[in-house]
């Protein structure tokens, strides 16, 4: 992989944080959507309204990005998260969706093969935040350190929601382990 699609990838997930950002003291709410508690975590709007939230403490970059659709129209509107989920039935195609939006995710004109490998750890369905949810972990080896991308997807309020933890595989200590799992714990979606 070139240097400057290897900088591109790492710095696309791992940003370092401007000076100055926003240290979140309470819970964040998207009105609607969802709220979280980000006490320690700084948080950065996105594009497109994401939200993106790095972890002050952590040992090594840990950042979590929260992203919505616009809102799906016409026939893409028909059904919703549990339509979603019934489509992910079988093994194969939680396998193809979460390939899916992991190249989704790459930066333009990386090439799977070539530039990354992708490996689909894991793939479930679970709920989260009180919503029912299909997530998936993703080994992405951009030639260097191995990324890891923890996922999930479902439909809310007619829109796609997508919550992606990406930080170094073996990178965690415990306490960062335990701030990850508090962030997650305090997600609720409305």
């Amino acid at each position: 992989m070139n240097r400057s699609l290897k900088t591109l990838l790492i710095s696309s997930l791992l940003a370092t944080v401007p000076a100055g950002s926003a240290v979140a003291a309470e819970v964040y709410k998207r009105p609607g959507l969802y709220a979280i508690d980000a006490e320690g975590w700084d948080l950065q709007p996105g594009k497109d309204g994401a939200l993106i939230l790095r972890c002050q403490a952590c040992t090594s970059p840990v950042q979590v990005q929260i992203d919505y659709s616009p809102e799906r129209t016409g026939d893409a509107a028909k059904g919703g998260n549990k339509a979603f989920l019934g489509r992910l039935d079988t093994a194969d195609a939680q396998q193809q969706f979460a390939e899916l939006m992991v190249e989704a995710s790459l930066p333009p004109d990386t090439q799977v093969g070539e530039d990354v490998e992708i490996e689909i750890a894991t793939v479930s369905k679970a709920k989260v935040g009180g919503l029912d949810v299909f997530q998936y972990v993703a080994l992405i080896n951009g030639g260097g350190q191995i990324t890891q991308e923890s996922s999930l997807v479902a439909i809310q309020h007619n829109r796609i929601v997508k919550v992606a933890l990406n930080h170094y595989q073996g990178a965690l200590d415990d306490s960062d382990k335990d701030r990850i799992t508090a962030l997650f714990k305090s997600l609720k979606f409305d």
